[in-house]
């Protein structure tokens, strides 16, 4: 099941970068967006709604965004992202890049929770993956 939780996470990202992850169907009803501690916002979302919202907020926040992916790993119920976030800030212009690191949780083949990271070592932690 897990190989083809690592295909699931590859297919939200495909639909993030060609329309909407709301509309792959990919994601649990219930769905919970998780910030870091160390976010200008934290704490939890819930709900596609509330998907949407925090997804739509990069697009305000940043001209150009992107994350280029280095590895998907394979933790069960959870697949571990790595990679690296490419962005321009809307406002400013500032550029940054930086690795971070994300974690999906999956169940009966959808989305339940998905948590990002300031950096990969995090992620990796949050899952339980050695590392």
């Amino acid at each position: 099941m897990s190989e083809e939780n690592v295909e699931i996470v590859r297919r939200i990202y495909a639909a993030w970068t060609d329309a909407s992850p709301l509309e792959s169907g990919l994601l649990d009803p219930e769905i919970e967006w998780v910030n870091p501690h160390d976010a200008i916002e934290t704490g939890t979302r819930s709900g596609l709604d509330a998907f949407g919202s925090a997804a739509e907020m990069l697009g305000d926040t940043f001209e150009e965004l992107r994350v280029e992916f280095d590895r998907f790993i394979d933790a069960g119920d959870r697949v571990v992202v790595i990679g690296t976030l490419r962005a321009r800030g809307r406002g400013s212009g500032i550029e940054t890049e930086r690795q971070q690191g994300y974690v999906w949780t999956l169940r009966d083949g959808k989305a339940v929770r998905f948590e990002w990271f300031n950096s990969p070592d995090q992620a990796l932690e949050a899952a339980g993956v050695e590392q």
